[in-house]
């Protein structure tokens, strides 16, 4: 019996991808027309997307998760109601799973580790100026972040920017905007993990 071409493993992850994204989105109470808008992705794309007719580019996949306070790891893989015990796993050196921004490089962190509550990622900053707000990061949860190297430029939605150096740290309510900064003259570097607190409905 031939395997339907339709099921592969990447058109798989690509249809969960989409139906999440609709899911959040109706869970939002919005139209697609309203996702567009607020994220300047075309309604026909979204509507291609969100039926898994394509596979959207990690830009435009940030673009879309942003209004709707989603992290990029918990879009591909959800958090569950409750993890199996006794789960154990490790990232080796060069094994991290890399993505890229306009204004930082992400290194994922026990990627292969399904449904996970955290999400543990290592960050470049390579941006010197503010983002434009609309691309700060808004998401579900709390999230800790410690500077690993450089000075860091934290800049949030309610409060005056927070110089962190090399040891500092900070811990925030990720649904409330922020984004990040280099302040010295080389890219700032940091641990962030973030806690995804309400499960993402299935």
């Amino acid at each position: 019996m031939t395997k339907d071409a339709a099921d592969t493993p990447d058109q798989r992850i690509t249809a969960e991808v989409g139906r999440r994204l609709r899911a959040r989105r109706k869970e939002c109470g919005w139209t697609l027309g309203d996702l567009s808008e607020r994220s300047g992705v075309s309604v026909p794309a979204i509507s291609k997307i969100e039926i898994g007719q394509s596979s959207p580019s990690f830009d435009t996949l940030m673009r879309l998760i942003r209004p709707l306070q989603l992290n990029f790891v918990e879009i591909l893989d959800p958090p569950t109601e409750s993890a199996p015990s006794g789960r154990l796993t490790s990232t080796r050196i060069g094994e991290a799973e890399r993505h890229s921004t306009d204004h930082y490089d992400y290194e994922v962190h026990s990627s292969n580790l399904r449904g996970k509550v955290m999400v543990p990622l290592k960050m470049r900053i390579r941006t010197h100026e503010v983002p434009p707000p609309d691309e700060w990061s808004i998401h579900r949860g709390e999230e800790y972040i410690y500077v690993l190297s450089g000075t860091l430029g934290l800049h949030t939605q309610h409060y005056a920017p927070l110089v962190l150096k090399v040891g500092e740290s900070a811990y925030l309510d990720s649904t409330m905007r922020h984004a990040f900064t280099s302040e010295g003259p080389e890219d700032a570097e940091i641990l962030s993990i973030c806690l995804s607190i309400v499960p993402f409905e299935r």
